[in-house]
């Protein structure tokens, strides 16, 4: 190429060709592969052989990760699940942190000792399968290798097939031991006592209890007397405890409808193949007695029918005694029970109380005490002691369950060292291992408390104002968002509620700590004094049982809200006109009647606005003009009656012999609120 045509050195012709020949020649060299994460997935249960043991599943797993050349974190990546049946998925706290895990991206690779471990069910088999496949994860048998879905679908229907053959062989060893007389029953009930061998014998103070109630329900005395009458002589009860109701008669489990108090015991009771073994020598009764009495209570006549609706307070309310209160519903009232009393436990407060009222103290508490911006900080710091120190004691009896389920981890591995010979003692103590493994295990799990509810002091005239509304529509309550609020916040502050109920009136006694405290710790520190204590008389009977209700009805009839317009009062005239009695037959008159239709107030009641009608309309009975008044302004489509509840559409003869107040309508579902744990 001549010189006089190639570009200068330097010039922008010689930049870019160079730039683009470096582009070319300088190509990126091979990339360090890096080794794939791996995870550990180990399940044991109670049926398993000593070779299934964890120990030995976690052997196996190391060695395939070492011919895989992969990192393992045992600390993080390795779940495991005792005493869990691989018939399912549900419920198995290690698969579903592995596949919280596979989600995050912390893994790569899944080995198991074998399918069975993962699996005993092949459309579990396969959704795993497709589940983890989807995130990037593929599943490693130890000593097989990756696993395709054809071959997971095929190990897993096997490994179906042997637990149903494994449940079966089971069940047969079980049943030939029940026929033979040595699976007779691991445990004595009410009226017997174990004897050395598979064996019981009759312990003659409870038999003759039990015998004296099966005569006295044979004479006609239903349950509940009958437990009254025990409790009244301090006869002890089952563990110790009370007489109930529901302890005689539980589907052949309770202390009257056992088929061994006539002699003959049933292996399986609710089984396919129920078996029969007959022990005359342990007979409490006849047999005639027994299938007369159970033909009578045994078999349940009618089914319990489901509750429509529950106080926002349901479950935290106790009776003085000590025991929780019972909730009788009746119709639109709810009334709270002292079980105890009612079965003649020891506790004289026989009488019932309306839940509502209940709700409107602590509402009332809530609203000018622990709102308070004067005395609420005292009380929060308050709080906060008493979480701190349960927190403090929960997170002991964690370390101690935790050391606990450790120990046995080690024994149980030890337990598995000889794969070879099972002796069947060390197999008998594993599966009492495992089962102990599992009840710590879900003790550990139920150890956790509630993070602590502090109050949001910004906004606390907010809260202030929704407890006021609330107030204004008891009895009752809706889902809406507002009512919620309220409901979280008072269940977040009160712990328990104590309710001690007498003839002249009632006294409240609110608990206040860290509710939501795991079973076996109490939520609050009755020596500390945190607590609200009031003395009440009986509240009057009618609308004023309610006050905020008749006050928040008055401020809507003084905003205008039961105020007629020129074309309703135009409709409605002819229906006042027609009607006798009724004195000066004007448009005040006709707001008058409509106030009472739709809160129900009798005249004595009504705001400063329609006091001149009080009197004419105290003896009057103005039904028939109410029923004319809302059928005429309900066809107009009227916004006077467009928030009437359901109580208020209800067209009674005689208005004023309403109890109650119709509550301000719900804000934005009229369904009552249920909790959800009821």
């Amino acid at each position: 190429m001549p010189e006089d045509i190639l570009p200068r050195e330097g010039s922008p012709l010689q930049l870019l060709i160079r730039n683009r020949i470096d582009r070319r020649t300088d190509l990126p060299g091979p990339t360090q592969q890096t080794p794939s994460v791996i995870a550990y997935y180990l399940r044991r249960s109670s049926a398993d052989p000593l070779y299934f043991s964890i120990a030995a599943q976690l052997a196996h797993c190391n060695a395939h990760s070492h011919s895989l050349g992969g990192e393992f974190d045992q600390r993080r990546l390795l779940f495991v699940d005792r005493h869990r049946s691989g018939a399912t998925t549900i419920g198995r706290e290690g698969i579903a942190a592995m596949l919280e895990a596979a989600r995050q991206g912390r893994f790569r690779i899944l080995v198991v000792r074998s399918i069975c471990r993962l699996t005993r069910n092949a459309t579990d088999a396969a959704r795993l399968h497709e589940q983890l496949t989807g995130l990037g994860v593929s599943i490693h048998v130890a000593g097989r290798g990756q696993v395709q879905q054809y071959e997971i679908m095929l190990l897993a229907l096997s490994a179906q097939r042997e637990r149903l053959r494994m449940m079966a062989s089971l069940m047969d060893g079980k049943r030939r031991a029940a026929v033979g007389g040595e699976f007779f029953g691991s445990w004595p009930t009410y009226g017997y006592d174990r004897i050395d061998g598979p064996d019981w014998r009759k312990n003659v103070n409870q038999a003759a209890i039990l015998e004296r109630c099966f005569r006295e329900v044979d004479a006609g005395l239903n349950l509940q007397d009958l437990a009254k009458l025990l409790n009244g002589e301090c006869i002890p009860a089952r563990n110790g405890g009370i007489w109930r109701p529901r302890h005689f008669f539980a589907r052949g489990r309770g202390l009257l409808d056992r088929p061994i108090l006539k002699g003959v015991f049933v292996w399986s009771l609710w089984g396919e193949k129920p078996i029969t073994i007959s022990r005359p020598d342990l007979a409490v009764i006849s047999a005639d007695l027994f299938d007369r009495v159970n033909e009578r209570y045994g078999v349940p006549t009618r089914t319990q029918e489901p509750r429509t609706r529950a106080p926002f307070l349901l479950g935290l309310v106790r009776c003085a005694c000590g025991d929780r209160m019972h909730l009788a519903e009746d119709g639109n009232a709810m009334h709270l029970h002292c079980r105890t009393a009612q079965i003649g436990g020891g506790c004289d407060r026989t009488k019932g109380f309306s839940t509502s009222i209940v709700a409107r103290q602590v509402l009332h508490l809530f609203r000018h005490e622990i709102l308070d911006p004067d005395s609420g900080p005292e009380l929060e710091e308050g709080r906060r002691i008493e979480w701190q120190g349960l927190n403090a004691t929960v997170q002991a009896e964690r370390d101690r369950v935790s050391a606990r389920i450790e120990q046995i981890a080690h024994e149980l591995d030890a337990l598995s060292q000889d794969e070879e010979e099972i002796d069947p003692y060390a197999a008998a103590a594993c599966c009492e291992l495992e089962l102990e493994h599992h009840k710590l295990s879900e003790r550990l799990t139920q150890l956790v408390v509630p993070p602590f509810g502090a109050l949001d002091w910004e906004r606390v005239d907010v809260d202030r104002a929704r407890i006021l509304r609330v107030m204004e529509r008891l009895p009752s309550m809706s889902r809406s968002g507002e009512d919620l609020r309220v409901i979280e916040l008072v269940r977040s502050i009160v712990s328990e509620i104590e309710l001690d109920i007498r003839e002249d009136g009632y006294q409240l006694r609110v608990w206040f700590g860290a509710p939501g405290a795991p079973k076996g710790f109490d939520a609050v520190d009755r020596l500390a004094g945190r607590w609200w204590m009031r003395w009440f008389p009986m509240p009057p009977k009618g609308p004023l049982r309610y006050p905020e209700v008749v006050l928040g009805h008055q401020r809507r009839a003084e905003a205008g809200m039961f105020r007629l317009d020129d074309g309703d009062w135009a409709a409605v005239e002819p229906v006042i006109r027609n009607a006798p009695r009724l004195g000066p037959r004007d448009r005040t008159t006709a707001e008058a009647i409509l106030f009472i239709g739709m809160t129900g107030l009798p005249a004595k009641y009504f705001p400063e606005r329609y006091e001149p009608c009080a009197p004419l309309l105290k003896h009057a009975r103005p039904g028939a003009v109410w029923r004319g008044m809302y059928e005429v302004l309900h066809q107009r489509c009227s916004p006077v009656v467009a928030e009437a509840g359901p109580a208020a559409r209800i067209l009674h003869e005689d208005l004023n012999s309403r109890a109650h107040a119709h509550p301000v309508p719900p804000l934005e579902d009229p369904s009552p609120w249920c909790d959800p744990k009821a």
